[in-house]
């Protein structure tokens, strides 16, 4: 094989994130309940989900990686979090909200419009890992039509190409 051939041929593939948390069970509820995951596999210190996010006790975690199990003693912190996040979408920004708010999550902002006109809400885990839900931009694309507005008019606000704009506002549901 030459050099470019090696180069090419990726010996790996993107499998899963992995959160490393205080406290599993507290994670693992909230992942399942508030977040609707599913368990694929339950080890104990590292939970898989079928959507391929995992959870590992931190300490645990710290200990194999880097031989130690220290943490951050003001936050329990097992590394950099705010810039890291998770992100899911939803068709109902509504309900998603409510069910939010129902099950006490803590709020880096309510639902908001991004400059690019998607409604969104960032929220953290139990260990401060930060959320986003966002609107799915199909549905923010029917909804900014059913305002009024034209499809350049939605391709300029939200960014979009214009063939997909009009490939959504043409598509049979």
């Amino acid at each position: 094989m030459t050099e470019s051939e090696v180069m090419k041929k990726k010996p790996f593939s993107f499998h899963s994130t992995v959160l490393f948390v205080k406290d599993v069970g507290v994670s693992k509820k909230f992942y399942t309940e508030v977040m609707g995951e599913e368990i694929e596999l339950d080890l104990g210190l590292n939970v898989g989900f079928k959507s391929r996010l995992a959870i590992w006790d931190g300490s645990y975690g710290r200990k194999v990686i880097f031989g130690d199990s220290d943490v951050d003693s003001k936050t329990g912190d097992f590394g950099s979090k705010r810039m890291l996040e998770l992100y899911y979408e939803t068709e109902d920004m509504d309900h998603t909200s409510e069910t939010l708010k129902a099950a006490g999550v803590r709020f880096v902002h309510d639902v908001k419009e991004q400059p690019w006109c998607q409604f969104t809400v960032r929220f953290l885990d139990p260990d401060g890992h930060m959320i986003e839900v966002g609107e799915r931009m199909d549905v923010c694309v029917k909804r900014l039509a059913g305002l009024g507005k034209t499809p350049e008019e939605i391709a300029k606000s939200t960014t979009m190409p214009p063939k997909i704009v009009n490939y959504i506002l043409t598509a049979k549901e």
